[in-house]
């Protein structure tokens, strides 16, 4: 009857959408294409002579992968054979003859027939709608609860790909469940099974919730194995790449200054002078870079002050830049609301959007943003970032080029 060509399709509907299954399987043998293996999500289809071929759906009752023999028999005798089994849900069933009798002449035992896979769709339903509930209310509450639901955000990528993916899951296992009920309670009714039905009216919905199901699973599985390999850390004299930072001899020059001697070495890095890159979905680049340097006295204001100049700086690149700004402000309140004696300066510079430093006795700290950017500079000593603004616009512009 066909040869040993085979086409792959993609199911135009849920597998739980009997007659639009049943009119897609009937109408593809019109057109030559007799189905081989059926599964959730690829149909496998072998090439033909085009037929009036129809095809039926029928509900596995037990764990059985094919029909028993018995049972084959006796559906050829009716005009029918055996073609394949879909997800064992379903035993697919064409006609080998015009006119073959109908499967089912009673409509309410035809019903009892689903009752085994009308209780897990449902029994699924219901597991997978709780889980997207209660991991879209822990999400909402934690952005809702957090002094820094930005940062939370972006700290946190897994979380909301994880909350739609469970979110659309939960959709579709609800509609799967309804679409079956819908049919259950029709055959129940002493109304006969539809058997044709408009599968292309629902197609662009249905491969779009395919689609990004797949797409956000694969995100989901793909990007621990990201972070893993774009990750690292390493003492900052080793970094061979150019960093978005003020470099803390920049800052002290001039005042007989000398990096840190005592050599803590941890994992082949230094743990007082190192730099940390990250990256996540949300946030393509995040350094966190980390500068100490050697004790001394300074003399200041005819005193000898002792002074061990050190400097923090974390930086992001976002992949949103409508966050840019708001993650600038947060950590500007949360890091000015724990240093409540700081002189908060607002300042302008032609290469960032907006710029503030906050000054206490011997502390600085600096937020700027700008496109996509943000960066916070925790700086202990005596010197003034103001004066290195433009170096760090240059490291700006260099992360992410665009018109100052």
């Amino acid at each position: 009857m066909w040869n040993v060509q085979q086409v792959y399709k993609l199911p135009p509907c849920g597998i739980y959408n009997v007659p639009a299954m049943e009119a897609w399987l009937s109408d593809l043998a019109a057109s030559g294409l007799y189905v081989r293996k059926a599964g959730g999500r690829l149909f496998t289809f072998a090439k033909g002579e085009a037929s009036d071929t129809c095809y039926r759906l029928e509900p596995v009752t037990d764990d059985s992968s094919e029909p028993p023999c018995d049972m084959q028999d006796a559906y050829a005798q009716a005009g029918w054979e055996f073609a394949a089994v879909l997800q064992k849900s379903f035993f697919i069933w064409r006609s080998i003859r015009p006119g073959a009798d109908e499967l089912h002449s009673d409509p309410v035992i035809h019903s009892s027939a689903y009752e085994r896979i009308f209780s897990r769709l449902r029994k699924n339903a219901v597991s997978t709608a709780v889980l997207a509930l209660v991991l879209l209310s822990m999400f909402v509450c934690g952005m809702l609860l957090s002094p820094r639901p930005v940062t939370l955000f972006l700290a946190n990528p897994s979380m909301p790909l994880l909350v739609i993916f469970n979110t659309i899951s939960g959709i579709r296992a609800v509609q799967q469940f309804l679409c079956l009920y819908r049919l259950k309670r029709t055959l129940a009714s002493g109304i006969p099974a539809l058997h044709r039905k408009d599968y292309r009216k629902h197609l662009l919905l249905h491969r779009a919730a395919g689609f990004c199901t797949a797409l956000l699973a694969f995100f989901l599985i793909a990007m621990p194995f990201c972070v893993f390999a774009k990750n690292w850390k390493q003492s900052v004299p080793d970094v061979t790449i150019s960093m978005p930072y003020i470099p803390l001899d920049l800052i002290e020059q001039g005042q007989d200054f000398s990096w840190h001697k005592d050599s803590y070495i941890r994992s082949g890095v230094d743990a007082y002078n190192n730099a940390e890159f990250s990256w996540t979905l949300f946030v393509p680049a995040h350094y966190e870079i980390y500068q100490q340097g050697e004790l001394r006295s300074v003399w200041q204001n005819n005193g000898i002050t002792a002074t061990e100049p050190s400097a923090h700086t974390e930086y992001f690149r976002l992949a949103l830049p409508c966050l840019a700004l708001p993650l600038y402000r947060e950590q500007l309140r949360s890091y000015v609301r724990s240093t409540p004696d700081a002189a908060v300066t607002e300042l302008s510079h032609p290469g960032f959007d907006s710029i503030t430093t906050a000054k206490s006795e011997g502390f600085t700290q600096l937020f700027a943003c700008r496109g996509r950017q943000v960066i916070h500079i925790q700086y202990w000593g005596l010197g003034s970032l103001e004066d290195y603004l433009d170096v760090l616009a240059a490291a700006f512009q260099q992360e992410d080029p665009r018109p100052a």
